[in-house]
């Protein structure tokens, strides 16, 4: 695969953000309520990913006037599929098949996001999923409080 130029138009650095926002929210919904509310899932999800939608367009357009409006729905799409996609497991099924599902998921949407970064190899990997591990980690802290 060749590999992609290290500089990113704005459109492509907003759907990164975006992306990985959405996504450390989503494992986070999962982690804590994956395992006590796994049937809250997926509407969490969907509620929050339409406030990411929103919320991460309107920053994006506020905060990066040069990045144009293209820039910033990029950015808000982004949020919504990477906070979403990953839920949908829980919508045909519970238990490990969910969990499994998920992960699968996570790990998949991590690995695009990582692949659009402008780092390269195994910094962009370990950022990336590092982040992301450790918002999962103190999400499942907070369940079992």
């Amino acid at each position: 695969m060749p590999a992609l130029p290290t500089s990113r138009s704005p459109v492509t650095r907003q759907a990164v953000f975006g992306g990985a926002d959405g996504l450390v929210l989503v494992a986070g919904l999962i982690a804590t309520l994956g395992a006590v509310q796994p049937h809250a899932v997926v509407r969490a999800a969907v509620g929050a990913g339409l406030a990411e939608m929103v919320g991460m367009s309107a920053g994006a357009w506020l905060s990066d006037s040069e990045g144009g409006p293209k820039a910033a729905l990029a950015n808000g799409a982004a949020a919504y599929l990477a906070c979403v996609v990953p839920s949908l497991p829980y919508a045909a099924v519970t238990g490990a098949p969910a969990v499994l599902a998920s992960g699968v998921l996570v790990v998949a949407v991590a690995g695009v996001i990582a692949r659009l970064r402008p780092e390269r190899g195994l910094l962009a990997v370990a950022e990336t999923y590092g982040v992301l591990a450790a918002a999962a980690l103190l999400c499942w802290l907070t369940s079992l409080i």
